[in-house]
């Protein structure tokens, strides 16, 4: 198998940028939608960089997302690990799990996170990376972000213990449609304040999305997943070979690679995204390919909410497209300013935007 994805990546690399994308998602077909993927992810970097690389090298880095994937295709889930007994496994990820278990400790149902080990993703790195993730969200307290039970090691292996919270991800709720727009726009106030909290700690969350907004029965929302989150004015330390975050909800200066210059404007990006979603029931930019999202995402506009579904209130727009701006400076200067407009919004006043783009947006309209 290893063999016939070296020979797919090589006539990839051998073909021309017009039929490079083609190959993806014909040629490569046979090698299964996981490698595809990542193939396409691998060469959208290159490009976005502007960096040129020799394919024999280009494959090495290819070579051990193949082994990673093989890997969590034949991981097998455990029954016990130390004193968690595991009860199912509730999320798989390219080189993580999450199950559901119970802490024997004292009986709590607990999310167990565990960072397996690959060969992109060596023993010594996931330990770093389940220490940086502990140490991100043991600093954030807030009713509306999962706080941290535990985290360790077994037999080597890093694992994080969050407290169960029954409930359904914001992007199936969207896709089902069970619970009424309304709601969710105000569950999405509580979010916004949420990452205020977070951005007065210096955190960025850096994969903001439907997935990653837990709702509760009572409709109460919890930010989850911090383990892309970033300090503020410390070195990232991604040690990934791609662009960090989801193509579809990271905002442009994100896309082209800025790690070092995020602000709080790229996490207020993500929030319009999502509330883009929640009333639309689609995100701002969406394409065949990730490559194809993030151009979009940084040369076109949105387009109006309402012109996709004409109940979407005026008001409500307006703020998602103030969140949406290309150029982070013309956004919300915070995500409290931002939940405080999409309260007006809801309270039926009117939105007052971000400084001195009032006028500017009315002068469009």
């Amino acid at each position: 198998m290893l063999k016939r994805h070296k020979y797919s990546f090589q006539n990839f690399f051998n073909t021309t940028l017009g039929r490079q994308e083609q190959h993806c998602y014909s040629d490569c077909k046979p090698l299964g939608l996981t490698f595809k993927r990542r193939l396409h992810s691998f060469f959208s970097f290159f490009v976005l960089g502007g960096l040129a690389v020799h394919p024999s090298k280009a494959w090495n880095g290819c070579k051990t997302w193949h082994n990673s994937v093989m890997s969590s295709e034949h991981r097998r889930m455990p029954r016990q690990l130390g004193a968690f007994i595991i009860d199912k496994e509730i999320w798989r990820g390219t080189n993580s799990s999450v199950y559901l278990a119970r802490d024997s400790r004292d009986n709590a149902h607990v999310a167990l996170k565990m960072l397996y080990p690959s060969s992109e993703f060596p023993l010594e790195m996931q330990q770093r990376t389940a220490k940086r993730e502990a140490a991100r969200v043991k600093a954030l307290t807030h009713p509306n972000i999962v706080p941290l039970r535990k985290h360790g090691e077994h037999d080597g292996v890093p694992y994080l213990s969050f407290p169960y919270i029954e409930g359904q991800g914001l992007d199936m709720i969207c896709k089902a449609g069970t619970i009424q727009t309304d709601v969710l726009l105000r569950a999405m106030v509580k979010v916004c304040r949420a990452l205020h909290h977070a951005h007065e700690m210096a955190m960025l969350h850096r994969d903001l999305k439907p997935r990653n907004i837990l709702i509760d029965p009572a409709a109460e929302p919890f930010v989850l997943d911090w383990g892309l989150a970033w300090k503020m004015g410390e070195k990232p330390d991604d040690n990934l070979q791609h662009i960090v975050g989801t193509p579809a909800y990271m905002s442009p200066e994100q896309a082209r690679g800025e790690e070092q210059n995020l602000t709080p404007a790229t996490d207020i990006y993500s929030l319009g995204a999502i509330l883009y979603h929640v009333l639309t029931g689609k995100p701002p930019f969406e394409a065949g390919t990730s490559w194809k999202t993030i151009q979009m995402a940084m040369s076109l506009p949105p387009r109006p909410p309402s012109q996709l579904k004409t109940t979407v209130d005026l008001r409500m727009e307006r703020v998602v497209l103030w969140a949406l701006e290309k150029e982070p400076d013309r956004r919300y200067a915070t995500a409290q300013a931002m939940a405080e407009d999409l309260q007006r919004a809801l309270d039926n006043e009117k939105p007052r935007g971000p400084a001195g783009v009032l006028g500017r947006f009315f002068r469009r309209k």
